[in-house]
Order: structure tokens, then sequence, then C-alpha cells
């Protein structure tokens, strides 16, 4: 009987042991697999943090190129709206003057509109980029050209004027200086070169200007050549070139739909 009753406690102190390590085992297992819970549950975290930050990113690079590029778009239609004020107010003031003064006045308030011009094209240079830049600086070459022949004209005009005016008291220095316009014009590249024809005519001019009381200074508006030379931009041109580099300028720069 103590036999028997030896071996049962040696069975269930063995199924003791048995049962601990189960535990023991179950233990190990449950917390490795709540350690791989966390773990997963860590890198999903991880993984919604980037994609949030991702978006935010994305949203912020979109949100500053939209902006970038409105800024760039109102640089480039402040410029061009010079351009336009600028040339159109020169063909506009400068054809309805008249006198000298009053084309003086106008040739002046040009000045203003063409140093807002210059401001606005170094914007655009400034904000880029480089196709837009250079085509604006032909643009601005261009328009500055063309308001130069629009002055020239204004002057002429007025000097014609001013000539008209002294045919009633001087009709016959006016005649004579009406003669010799043409010779001068003609004679007038050659001036300052061993070729030079012109000192006769210029010398009468001046005595038959002096005898009208008209300034001297309208001789060369008469009779200087005042056309662009050849190799000038023309205005439309440009002004077609530097819409279509600030057009495609700017469409590069639109938010992918993607």
């Amino acid at each position: 009987m103590k036999d028997l009753e030896g071996i049962g406690a040696v069975a269930s102190a063995g199924v003791a042991a048995v049962g601990i390590v189960a535990t023991l085992l179950l233990g190990r297992w449950a917390l490795r697999g709540t350690q791989d819970a966390a773990q997963a549950g860590q890198a999903q975290a991880a993984a919604t943090y980037q994609a949030a930050l991702d978006a935010v990113r994305a949203q912020s690079q979109s949100e500053h190129q939209q902006w970038r590029r409105g800024i760039r778009r109102e640089a480039y239609a402040a410029f061009l709206q010079s351009v336009l004020t600028y040339t159109d107010s020169a063909h506009d003031d400068l054809r309805r003057a008249s006198g000298m003064d009053e084309t003086r006045a106008c040739i002046a308030d040009l000045r203003t509109l063409e140093t807002a011009m210059s401001q606005r094209a170094w914007v655009v240079r400034l904000e880029g980029p480089d196709e837009v830049a250079s085509a604006a600086m032909a643009l601005q070459t261009s328009a500055r050209i063309l308001v130069i022949v629009y002055e020239n004209h204004a002057r002429q005009r007025a000097a014609l004027n001013e000539l008209t005016l002294r045919n009633g008291t001087h009709s016959q220095e006016v005649t004579r200086i009406w003669e010799l316009i043409p010779l001068a014009q003609s004679s007038w590249p050659s001036i300052g070169t061993a070729e030079d024809t012109s000192t006769a005519v210029l010398t009468e001019l001046r005595q038959l200007f002096t005898t009208c009381g008209l300034p001297l200074g309208l001789i060369v508006t008469l009779c200087e050549p005042h056309e662009p030379a050849s190799g000038d931009l023309p205005f439309d041109e440009t002004s077609r070139d530097f819409i279509r580099a600030a057009r495609e300028a700017l469409h590069s720069e639109e938010p992918s739909t993607a």
C-alpha cells in the first residue's frame, strides 16, 4: 500500500509539473502574440502617420505651387498691361497733340509710364522662368522703339505746324524752307563724313529759321531720319511671343489631376 501511495504521489507531482510547464509555455506564447500584435499595431500606426504626413506634404506642396503660379500670373499680367498702357497712350495722346509745348508735355508724361513698364519687367525677370524673362525684355525693347517712332512723328507734326503758322508773316522764307528740307534729309546721312554735302543747306536753313523766329532745334526734327532700323523687333511679334511664353510657363505649373 505504501508503494502505491508513493507511486500516486510521484504521478501527481509529475502531472503538476507538466501543468506548470504548459502554463509557462502558454504564457510565453500569449506574451509573444501580444508583442507581435503590438508591433503590428505600431507598424500600422507608423504607416498611417506616414501616409497622413505624405498627404499633408503633398497638399502643402500643391498649395505652394498654386500660390507661386498665381504670383507669376499676376506679374505677367501687370507687365503686359503696363506695356499696352505705355504704347496706347503714346499713340493716342501724341496724335492729339498739335503744338510743340503740348507734344513735349505728352512725351514727359510717357516717361512715367515707361518707368512703370520697366519696373514690372524687372519683376517678371526675377520671377522667371528664363524663357518668359527673355520674351519680356524683347517686348520692352520693341515697345520703347515703337514709342520713339510715335514721339518723332509727333515732333515732326508739331514742327510742321509751327512752320505753317509762319507762312502768313514770312511766306518767302517758309517757301524756301520747304524747298531745302528734302535736300537736308537726303544729305543728312553724310554729316561728319568726307562726303558731307549738308553744310550749305544747313547754314541757309539756320538763317531762315532765325528770320522766322523758329527754334533751331526744329531743323533736326524736320530733317533727321527717324524710322527704326531694319533689325528692330516688331511690337506685334514680340507681344505674341511674350504671351505664348507666359502661357506655356503657367500651364507647366498647373497641378496634376492624376
